[in-house]
C-alpha cells in the first residue's frame, strides 16, 4: 500500500494514510482518534462489533437491527441519556425487561466495552 506510513515509538503507534487500521493487541487500553480529533477508548481484549451485537443480541429479543441501532445512538451520549433511552426501549419492548438483563447483563456488557462509565448501582438506580 504505496503512502501508507506507520510509526512505532515504545507504545505509540502513529498511522498515516490508512483508511482502515487494524490492530490486535492483547489485554490493553487503546485510544483511537476519529476524524473530528475526539479520543475513544476502549479496552482490547478481543472482543469485536460483532462479538458486542452478539453479546446484546438476546436482550434486544434477538433483534439484530436494533442492537446496531442502539449502539449508534447511544455513541457519545451521556450515561443519564443512556439510561433514560434504555427506559424507553423496554416500555417500547425493544430491550428485555426479564430477569437480570436490563439491570445486570446489559450494564455488564456496556461497562467492559466501555460504552457506560457509571457504576453498576447508579445504572440500578437509573434504569427501572
Amino acid at each position: 500500500m504505496a503512502g501508507n506510513k506507520i510509526y512505532v515509538q515504545g507504545s505509540y503507534i502513529d498511522v498515516h494514510n490508512n483508511e482502515n487500521v487494524y490492530l490486535n493487541v492483547d489485554k490493553a487500553e487503546v485510544d483511537v482518534e476519529d476524524q473530528t480529533n475526539q479520543t475513544k477508548k476502549g479496552c482490547v481484549e478481543g472482543n469485536t462489533q460483532e462479538e458486542l451485537i452478539a453479546q446484546l443480541k438476546p436482550i434486544f429479543y434477538n433483534n439484530e437491527d436494533d442492537v446496531k441501532i442502539f449502539l449508534k445512538e447511544i455513541e457519545g451520549m451521556q450515561p443519564n441519556n443512556i439510561t433514560d433511552l434504555v427506559n424507553k426501549w423496554v416500555t417500547d419492548k425493544r430491550i428485555s425487561d426479564y430477569g437480570n438483563s436490563r439491570k445486570g447483563e446489559l450494564w455488564e456488557i456496556l461497562s467492559e466495552a466501555n460504552l457506560y462509565t457509571k457504576s453498576r448501582q447508579n445504572w440500578c438506580r437509573r434504569v427501572y
